[in-house]
């Protein structure tokens, strides 16, 4: 039995294990017997795999969700002022909620057949948008 120093700690140990990335001779304190590699390659090749993941997972799907939400917020005032300045309620809107595979539409006004529509219409480009998204995303 040979008796050997740790290539991290200095400890003298006699069953010393040899690292998969580096091929230091370290002791059971600092081997990771599951991924066979010594505690310092294993932290180097985490820090490395997380930043690897943070370049995957881009900021732009969340920064078109604020777009939206920000859209939707304006198009609310917008039509708010419009019917406080205009004093009638000439004001149409429309409403599409989809519920799995069942979409919930509800219009009001005089022009509601053309604000659903219409809401169908950008719901379906949401849609079309979210899927070519989704595919770029898997490719990449």
């Amino acid at each position: 039995m040979q008796i050997e120093k740790c290539g991290i700690c200095g400890k003298l140990a006699a069953a010393l294990h040899v690292c998969r990335v580096c091929k230091r001779r370290v002791c059971g304190e600092h081997f990771k017997y599951q991924e066979g590699m010594c505690s310092l390659c294993h932290s180097r090749l985490s820090v490395a795999a997380q930043a690897e993941e943070e370049k995957l997972m881009p900021d732009t799907p969340f920064i078109l969700f604020l777009f939206g939400f920000l859209l939707m917020f304006v198009g609310v005032v917008v039509l708010v002022v419009a019917a406080l300045l205009r004093g009638d309620s000439t004001v149409s809107g429309a409403l599409i909620i989809i519920v799995g595979f069942v979409p919930i539409i509800v219009g009001a006004g005089p022009y509601a057949f053309y604000t659903i529509v219409l809401a169908a219409i950008m719901t379906i480009i949401a849609f079309v948008v979210f899927l070519w998204m989704r595919k770029q995303a898997s490719k990449g």
